[in-house]
């Protein structure tokens, strides 16, 4: 049972008072707890007897001060609040600190607590933070307080600290965090409410104010804006009313009633430019963050309307329907989405509807870019937590093979590339030169294609170099040498090295064909698009009878659908062809095989599920042991959430590919974690552990699963332990920092964020600690670090080698945050 809140001794031991307040008591005990039981009042320290406990109960209950919800435990109502506030406000000097509730406390967050003390109690002395029960140490409080002082929540006067109406807004806010029940919420909105609503009928009698409908808008808007925000500006407060009256009246709802600006500020008796001024800023500018859409069925009529008010609620639902059921049927039929027919069902569905037939036209106008926004909204705001979950990346990447078959090393460039922008190919491609080179380089070195096979890279390409000494002007070796560099990612290092045969006399030399696909290809990474598809047309014009030839154009033309670097041209041509051209010239069933893998990369770009799964088969029955054509199909039934089938596909790649278990049972942990089966997939993550008790990635692992099932103490000493054995491993330092963030645990998150970033600088992950780093920052009001840490993340994360649609997302996030704070 949760601990009872007890009003301080003095409060009920004060045996110089002849009679106690029972009343005051009974109201302190349920306005400081969530409920209280008839034990609570009549047991040790209160010790209330039976028979005056019934008689103030009932009397409280008949007075509807408090509700006797069930048996024998009791709540206190809003009227009851009320009461208790009245009560309380006449006991002068002897007035008792109202305490947050134990739901709220059990939580360490300072600045709720100090919220719920200043909103609740006229003011509050320093000592009340320190003093029991609250006991917040010193450091702490220093800075919470700061931060509310600085973002002007609260105020201090005379050594005593106070709630501003910002701060009240923000309270109100803050309530939703918690597991308050609907009436408790309400009846705390209430007082506020009960606040504002003295002013606001004043106000509607002054000016005349009677349709009912334009009341509430005027009241729902005015509770949302905080006056303080502009009040250095705008001084008097009846004009800053007036405003949100022209807002209230000039609404789609009001049509076809509307009021000029020119003609509000002449019979409301406000200056018209402080009005235009003003409305602007609200509405254009977003002073407040609160968004305003605009209608405008002419140029001298403008209608608002809020987000989130009856209006646009309404209007979403419409328009989301229609985009769900757009991109359901595009799934479905494989077809591409039409927004235009989006608009026009949209359009039919709420003239008439949600607003008079009339503002059509206007509508047509105001559609597309309200789809826009919306359609980037939901985009951005889905599960962002999920979104900071770096398991998922190192499953879906493939990574847990990277890591176990590479050098420290060959992992420099790995995730980092060399130029400012880098854009991930998948590297398997480059095994289509394998059969025009391998040959000829085993009669030079017979341990280098050995060493590339077991991804050993830097030690093929040391073990090339001592033989290049020999053989300085083999051109085979130098085309070796920039495959290397391409498995390295320094693409820079091959484009260099590649030059001289780029620029020599076009002929039919076999050198020459490999160098193109690997210029086209290096250029490619670092988004030179132009280049890549000018080289692959210049080559298959004079070599259009070579498989490599028609392989290098579509691999431009392929990468560019999937990338965009050239929208028009992804829009006409997807390499599709030129691919059909090269498996028709090709001899050798492995390039085959890798060329329909392409094929059907580029039809998941386009959303043909059935095509693209049909021509990944098509490839791997031309070579059924070559793991990498799994993993794409295993990618094809991931983007297209066919779990069940994932699931198959996955029990057959562990009996055909026993040796990477570890990477395919954490796939098929994850995808029972799709499918809201924790346990299972915590089964296998666990089972793996037990047979490698030493594999510290399994225990990270443990440790995120800990937290998916809300474990928050396991999750956290798993990671204590891994860093205590592996102290300069910056990754478990960020999965550390990244649960920390998971639960709110901003300050404690940032040093393990920047211990990561001290220790991992070129780690897979750093993009994401950096832009984790600043959302942080952002959460603790350090605006100035939040932007420089968010705006270093989205630089790392257009360097990055990875996923396209994870690069995306990181971005999208970074953008969230940003946006946020240029707009608050």
């Amino acid at each position: 049972m949760a601990d009872v809140n007890y009003p301080p001794e003095e409060f009920y031991k004060d045996f110089k008072i002849r009679n106690k307040n029972f009343e005051h008591i009974i109201l302190w005990m349920l306005a400081n707890n969530e409920v209280c039981r008839w034990s609570d009042f009549s047991q040790e320290p209160l010790s209330i007897t039976e028979s005056t406990l019934s008689k103030y109960l009932n009397m409280l209950k008949s007075k509807t001060f408090v509700d006797n919800y069930a048996h024998g435990q009791y709540k206190i109502t809003s009227e009851g609040r009320k009461r208790f506030h009245e009560i309380s406000s006449m006991q002068g000097e002897k007035k008792k600190l109202n305490y947050p509730p134990n739901i709220i406390t059990r939580r360490r967050n300072y600045e709720d607590w100090i919220l719920y003390m200043v909103y609740n109690n006229s003011s509050c002395k320093w000592s009340h933070f320190l003093e029991a029960p609250l006991a917040i140490n010193q450091s702490s409080l220093s800075k919470k307080m700061n931060l509310l002082l600085n973002k002007e929540f609260v105020i201090k006067e005379n050594k005593e600290y106070k709630i501003t109406n910002a701060g009240k807004l923000e309270y109100s806010k803050m309530l939703q965090n918690y597991d308050l029940d609907r009436q408790s919420i309400l009846d705390e909105e209430s007082k506020r409410i009960d606040e504002i609503t003295r002013k606001t009928i004043n106000f509607f009698e002054e000016y005349n104010v009677e349709e009912e409908n334009i009341k509430f808008r005027y009241l729902s808007t005015i509770i949302k804006l905080d006056y303080d925000r502009v009040k250095s500006m705008l001084t008097n407060q009846t004009d800053f009313e007036k405003i949100v009256l022209y807002l209230s009246i000039n609404h789609p709802d009001q049509y076809p009633d509307y009021i000029s600006i020119n003609d509000f500020s002449n019979r409301y008796g406000i200056n018209q430019s402080k009005l235009e001024y003003y409305i602007d800023e609200i509405v254009e500018n977003s002073i407040y963050p609160i968004k305003f859409f605009t209608l405008k069925p002419s140029s001298e009529v403008i209608y608002y309307f809020q987000e989130n008010g009856k209006v646009e609620s309404m209007l979403r639902t419409i328009t989301e329907n229609h985009i769900t059921k757009s991109t359901y049927l595009n799934r479905l039929y494989s077809t591409t989405i039409d927004s235009f027919t989006i608009e026009k069902d949209v359009l039919e569905d709420i003239c008439g509807y949600i607003f008079d037939n009339a503002l059509r036209e206007s509508l047509k106008l105001f559609l597309p870019t309200y789809i826009n926004y919306l359609a980037y909204k939901v985009e951005a705001k889905v599960e962002l937590k999920e979104t900071y979950d770096k398991l998922d990346a190192i499953i879906w990447q493939n990574m847990i093979d990277i890591f176990q078959t590479s050098s420290t090393e060959d992992l420099q460039y790995q995730f980092m590339g060399q130029s400012e922008k880098n854009y991930q190919l998948d590297k398997v491609l480059l095994e289509l030169l394998k059969p025009y080179y391998e040959e000829k380089l085993m009669t030079r070195n017979k341990t280098c294609q050995q060493l590339i096979d077991k991804r050993e890279y830097n030690k093929a390409l040391e073990s090339l170099e001592v033989t290049l000494k020999s053989y300085k002007n083999d051109r085979n070796l130098k085309i070796v040498k920039a495959i290397i560099l391409c498995y390295l990612n320094r693409y820079q290092d091959a484009l260099f090295l590649l030059n001289d045969e780029i620029e020599s006399p076009l002929n039919k030399d076999q050198v020459l064909t490999l160098s193109h696909f690997l210029t086209v290809f290096s250029s490619l990474t670092i988004g030179d698009f132009n280049r890549a598809l000018n080289l692959a047309k210049k080559f298959i014009e004079f070599h259009p009878e070579h498989a490599l030839s028609h392989a290098t154009k579509g691999l431009a033309l392929a990468y560019n659908v999937i990338y965009k670097f050239d929208d028009e041209t992804a829009k006409r041509e997807y390499g599709l062809d030129d691919l059909d051209k090269a498996i028709a010239f090709e001899t050798f069933n492995t390039n085959k095989a890798l060329f329909f893998m392409l094929k059907s990369r580029v039809s998941l770009e386009l959303n043909k599920y059935k095509e693209s799964v049909e021509l990944i088969d098509k490839a791997i029955s031309i070579m059924p042991n070559k793991v990498d054509l799994y993993l794409s199909k295993s990618a094809i039934l991931m983007y297209f959430n066919e779990y069940p089938q994932l699931l198959v596909l996955l029990d057959e790649m562990l009996e055909r590919f026993p040796k990477i278990e570890k990477d395919l049972k954490m796939k098929k942990a994850s995808v029972y974690k799709l499918l809201g089966d924790l346990e299972a997939g915590f089964k296998i993550v666990d089972e793996l552990l037990e047979r490698n008790p030493e594999d510290k990635e399994l225990r990270s692992f443990k440790a995120y699963w800990y937290q998916y099932m809300n474990k928050k103490e396991e999750a956290l000493k798993l990671l204590e332990e891994l860093i205590k054995l592996e102290q300069d491993n910056g990754e478990f330092y960020d999965s550390y920092g990244e649960i920390l963030m998971n639960y709110e645990e901003y300050e404690k998150a940032v040093k393990q964020f920047q211990k990561a970033i001290e220790l991992s600088s070129n780690g897979w992950f750093i993009y994401q600690t950096y832009i984790k780093l600043g959302i942080c920052f952002k959460e603790l009001g350090n605006n100035k670090l939040a932007i420089d840490y968010l705006k270093k993340g989205k630089e790392y994360t257009n360097k990055c080698f990875c996923n396209y649609e994870l690069k995306k997302k990181w971005l999208i996030i970074a953008d969230i945050f940003l946006t946020d704070m240029e707009n608050s």
